[in-house]
């Protein structure tokens, strides 16, 4: 408890005000917490929410009839099946000669109506998913900017993306319910940032059994507006899902959804908005592994001093010793990454476990024992609003002597909220431009996009971001030029031991501070003609052996001759 108890303390000693109004990556014009809703906006988000849950519910209804009927699922002249997994089948509606109006129609929502008149397609999947309904809340749940940064990068991180502010808080019957309202420039082959409502929670039927939901829903504030002067658009998304645990360790899963990039869009672009909203269904039910991983992390943060043990000679679970095999080798034994007990390669999860720790990166890759795998499931009664149960990554609290301000934004409290009862539902770039100056910038020793999969990108800027008007200002070209020495200076070696140096035809005492280190690109100069040096001389040495070759072949053919 000890380093949990620290890292708790220094979470509460960052809860400062917010001085730029900045996002913590690229520097967009949206600061962390700022939005903070009225009576009238928390009833309205209030009614969106109710309204898709009972939809869903709805749905639920009709899927089970049809199955007791022994039908498909759905209708297959009204939806085509875009994906059969083991774990969740997905569809997409088809059109079959039908009017986007006549789609419309069929939707109960007027922003997803809105959606699919302007050509988009709804989605729908259903399936079962390995996990609890609490790891599930769990690891969708986010309470600060930090927390959000925190399962945003677990995998596929996106650009960008502040937590703009809470319009719901848990309850004392529900500590999963929340409403938050979040800013996300994700990575996607279009450049298009979404500005939604997230709200999770638990609730029960009208037979009394429980379900989870999350809704996610694009809204409209003036503390967000579209940056269409950096030439990203503001797309708008529209999802829900709905969890049932009818055994422990397994989810039933529904889940709906549309993307809407509005109209003027090819083509090409529609059909990448389908596969973009295909994947974006698949990663919503990260959320187990999410939550999974950081119940391992504070696992490990309690087992702190255990973790300095010395390894031991034998497998602590099944007790097998260190021994030689066939051909020299020797079974595997390694350390616990969160307990720090000694196991085999038997007792040990099959991969590694990514736990929100290291200094270099917001996630890191750790073994496993399976007993600590079994513990972190059997962890119950989770409440993320109280402080034991908040983790947020290792490297951001390493690094927020760099990133604050802009990582430090207000965590809700359970008393600040009125939960509305539902039916269904109880409850700074100081301009426009990117800092590129190192010097100047606080993100200088801070690698931002790392994750715990190196497959990923992690180049925080695109190629057409660089167009849109990141550069660097007038002020930071104006601190980086150099002074360039008069060629007059150039005969120094007899004056060496003067210590002066003749900038702009002006004299002045040489210190250390008027030298620049050498730069990498100057490194890297000569590597490369090292490189180009090592290569010309091996073409030389293969051109030689090519041709004493040639000679061999024809002093062996005129020696047959003969």
């Amino acid at each position: 408890m000890t380093s949990i108890s620290s890292a708790t303390s220094a979470n509460e000693e960052v809860r400062l005000d917010i001085a730029e109004d900045r996002s913590p990556m690229l520097k967009f014009p949206v600061s962390p917490g700022c939005f903070h809703p009225t009576e009238s906006k928390r009833q309205e988000f209030a009614r969106i929410v109710q309204e898709h849950v009972k939809i869903l519910l709805a749905d639920e209804k009709m899927y089970e009839e049809r199955r007791d009927r022994v039908l498909p699922l759905l209708d297959p002249m009204q939806w085509k099946q875009i994906q059969a997994g083991k774990e969740l089948h997905l569809y997409k509606r088809n059109r079959r000669g039908r009017t986007l109006r006549d789609l419309g129609s069929e939707e109960c929502l007027p922003d997803v109506r809105r959606a699919v008149e302007n050509g988009y397609s709804s989605m729908v999947g259903n399936g079962q998913v390995q996990g609890s309904m609490e790891d599930m809340l769990y690891g969708l749940t986010a309470s600060s900017q930090e927390d959000l940064m925190t399962g945003m990068w677990y995998k596929n991180p996106p650009r960008d993306c502040v937590w703009l502010g809470s319009v719901e808080g848990p309850t004392p019957g529900d500590p999963f319910h929340s409403a938050d309202v979040i800013w996300l420039f994700p990575k996607q082959a279009y450049h298009a940032d979404i500005c939604y409502l997230k709200a999770t929670g638990i609730e029960k039927d009208q037979d009394g059994k429980t379900y989870g939901y999350l809704v996610l829903h694009s809204v409209d504030l003036p503390h967000c507006r579209p940056f269409e002067a950096r030439k990203i658009s503001r797309a708008k998304m529209y999802f829900a899902c709905l969890f049932r645990e009818p055994t422990p360790g397994h989810l039933d899963v529904i889940v709906r959804g549309i993307v809407d990039l509005g109209r003027c869009r090819g083509k090409i672009a529609k059909k990448l908005v389908t596969t973009a909203t295909k994947s974006f269904m698949l990663e919503l039910f990260d959320g187990v592994a999410i939550g999974l991983a950081k119940k391992l992390t504070i696992m490990k943060r309690r087992n702190q001093n255990a973790l300095q043990s010395p390894m031991q000679s034998g497998c602590s679970i099944c007790f097998k010793t260190k021994r030689k095999l066939l051909f020299g080798l020797d079974t595997h034994l390694l350390q616990c990454g969160v307990c720090g007990t000694t196991v085999c390669s038997n007792c040990v999860a099959n991969t590694k476990q990514i736990l929100f720790l290291g200094p270099d990166a917001p996630c890191s890759k750790h073994a496993c024992c399976l007993a600590c795998m079994r513990d972190a499931r059997m962890i119950r009664d989770v409440r993320p609003d109280e402080p034991e149960f908040q983790v947020i990554a290792e490297y951001y609290l390493t690094h927020r002597s760099q990133t604050a301000p802009a990582l430090i934004s207000p965590v809700r409290s359970l008393s600040s909220y009125t939960s509305y009862p539902l039916d269904t539902l109880t409850r700074k770039c100081r301009s426009g431009r990117h800092e590129y100056v190192m010097k100047s910038s606080g993100f200088a020793d801070m690698r931002t996009n790392s994750t715990a999969d190196d497959s990923i990108d992690t180049d925080p800027f695109s190629g057409e971001l660089d167009e849109a008007d990141f550069c660097s200002s007038d002020e930071e070209s104006d601190s980086s030029i150099v002074a360039q020495p008069d060629p007059s200076s150039a005969n120094l070696s007899g004056e060496s031991d003067k210590r002066t140096l003749t900038i702009w035809k002006t004299h002045h005492p040489v210190v250390d501070d008027d030298f620049i280190p050498r730069s990498t690109s100057t490194k890297s100069r000569s590597d490369l003609e090292r490189l180009h040096r090592t290569l010309f001389q091996l073409n030389i040495t293969a051109q030689n052996t090519y041709m004493q070759t040639q000679a061999t072949t024809r002093s062996l053919r005129g020696a047959d001759l003969d």
